[in-house]
């Protein structure tokens, strides 16, 4: 064993630190990648499991408290915090939140094992499975194909392209250059995702209840689609003809790159995430350009606020099959169960608290509200396909 794991070790083990431990700590928090700490905590919580033995918080809250003075968040009397993954500084919230609340798992982000083997605090009597590949394609004559349907190869021709259908995706194959064009609609129920190969090569994965209208062939001096919901675009490069996103009345202007973009009526705002490339975003009353790792926030007013240093990973996680929680309060975390798993929210009362985890997409709906259950904040029964939120 080495002398950083051999140390962590003894700390771990101690129910009272002394103040150069303190430091020593939360120096290691700060300043590494905490590989040592996570193996060393994921073996604990599988010995526990398999003991059924609670494992002491007195360590982990102290270190959160220490934390909170360290970067200026206010203490709290019984720290109410999921934290399903360690980064950064904020390791410490998932010491507590994993330890302090009896949430006896460890996630993985290939697998939905996450249920606690011996929560007994709540069961469901029902459950809802997670969102599947489906959606409707709107052809140019008014007709629909219910894409979870219909068999996989050539499913139509039409607007100078072969329209196919694999496994959760539909792709355009221009056959001929032409002087007109159709238009198709690509629309993902709640509890439903797909994805679309436009004519020019450029992916689009749809997130649910979102649509996005495109022509079965571009034509002319730029690309232009419409969105509705949340997309993710790996866009083609094509310098002579830029990509333009319309949505709510402003549009994404590019030439080439990756980037999300968040535009449901539910949300505070639209939100552009830029992963490669750039993009210019306009609306009637201002205007922006990103660069990679940049999120502008087209508010209400119609003024954009960018954020130069956005998290990523929490934009583009649904894509990547990971619900991603990074201090959400219950109406945004609901929201976003709501679309997944096709299900309304009920709420006896609301609670004020916040919530951070990595789960997931494919877990049960049950697994998904065992984990926020764990907080002890917030409580769950399922009636159908309706969430009671419960103090």
């Amino acid at each position: 064993m080495n002398s950083t794991r051999e140390q962590l070790k003894v700390l771990l083990d101690k129910e009272e630190l002394l103040p150069e431990e303190k430091a020593w700590f939360l120096n290691y928090i700060e300043n590494t990648g905490q590989q040592e700490l996570k193996d060393m905590l994921k073996i604990e919580f599988d010995n526990n499991v398999n003991n059924h033995q609670p494992i002491n918080s007195f360590l982990s809250r102290k270190i959160l408290e220490q934390v909170h003075q360290n970067i200026g968040f206010p203490e709290q009397e019984e720290p109410k915090i999921v934290r399903l993954w360690f980064k950064r500084i904020a390791v410490a919230a998932a010491i507590i939140g994993i330890l302090s609340y009896g949430a006896w798992f460890f996630v993985g982000k290939n697998k939905a094992d996450i249920i606690a083997r011996n929560h007994k605090s709540h069961t469901f009597k029902n459950d809802v499975g997670p969102a599947t590949e489906k959606a409707v394609l709107a052809l140019a004559d008014g007709s629909k194909l219910m894409l979870d349907k219909v068999k996989n190869g050539t499913i139509i021709s039409q607007g100078g392209a072969n329209v196919l259908k694999t496994t959760g995706k539909v792709a355009y194959n221009p056959v001929n250059n032409i002087n007109a064009t159709a238009f198709n609609t690509l629309t993902t129920p709640r509890g439903g995702h797909y994805q679309v190969e436009l004519p020019d090569g450029t992916e689009v994965w749809l997130n649910a209840a979102s649509s996005i209208r495109y022509p079965t062939f571009f034509i002319g001096n730029k690309r232009v689609v419409e969105i509705t919901g949340e997309a993710y675009f790996e866009v083609a490069k094509n310098k002579n003809m830029p990509f333009i996103v319309k949505v709510n009345h402003s549009e994404v202007r590019v030439y080439g790159t990756h980037f999300n973009v968040m535009a449901y009526n539910d949300e505070s705002a639209v939100k552009t995430t830029l992963l490669e490339g750039s993009v210019k975003c306009t609306s009637a009353n201002s205007s922006c350009m990103l660069k990679p790792g940049e999120q502008a926030e087209l508010e209400k007013d119609g003024e954009y606020k960018v954020t130069t240093a956005a998290d990523v990973n929490d934009a583009v996680a649904w894509k990547n099959g990971l619900f991603h929680f990074e201090d959400d309060d219950i109406e945004t975390v609901m929201r976003q169960i709501s679309r997944a798993y096709n299900v309304d929210v009920v709420y006896n009362k609301k609670t004020n608290d916040h919530f951070f985890a990595e789960i997931p997409l494919n877990s049960q709906l049950s697994d998904v509200l065992t984990i926020l259950d764990k907080t002890g904040k917030v409580h769950f029964d399922i009636k159908g396909r309706q969430i009671i939120v419960n103090p």
